[in-house]
């Protein structure tokens, strides 16, 4: 994730802020009302939506980055002006951000035993509908949690592979 340049307010002149995702980004996400929904606590929406393209949530990690700052956190609607210079200026820009958060979840040794706990999670929930499934004789229903179930495999096989590929090529020296 790269540095952002945000104006806090009208008259502060803008000031360079460094993303960190750590444990302080981790419990300030998983507290944020908004992004939790659908029995997810919070983290585990923000990788959903990261998987599934959401660009609110490029906007929702890069607030929680900041947490570290505490009272000096800029607010997510300077957070936003920021990241349209950069990260949404262009499509290409806004596709790599998302492999890229999770690239730098995954060099944090707290965060990616979570992303591995998001990954047997939904391993487990896929399994339990899996069941369910086979036990129903409703055809609609039964239909309806098929798309759930191959959804929550196909979001669980992405991340998979963006873990893979990452463990492949080495952590860097901090």
């Amino acid at each position: 994730m790269q540095a952002l340049t945000i104006q806090v307010n009208q008259n502060a002149q803008p000031a360079v802020y460094t993303p960190k995702l750590n444990y302080a980004f981790y419990k300030q996400v998983n507290k944020d009302e908004d992004l939790k929904g659908n029995n997810q606590g919070g983290f585990s929406a923000l990788i959903n939506g990261l998987l599934d393209g959401n660009v609110d949530m490029i906007v929702a990690t890069y607030y929680h980055s900041l947490a570290y700052y505490k009272r000096n956190q800029p607010s997510e609607d300077a957070v936003e002006a920021a990241l349209e210079s950069t990260v949404f200026a262009s499509d290409d820009d806004t596709s790599k951000a998302f492999d890229e958060i999770i690239e730098d979840m995954k060099q944090n040794d707290f965060l990616a035993r979570k992303l591995s706990e998001f990954i047997k999670s939904n391993d487990k929930l896929s399994s339990t509908m899996e069941k369910h499934i086979a036990s129903m004789t409703d055809e609609d229903k039964k239909d309806q949690y098929q798309i759930g179930m191959e959804q929550v495999q196909e979001t669980t096989n992405k991340l998979q592979s963006l873990l893979t590929i990452q463990e492949s090529s080495s952590k860097p020296e901090e």
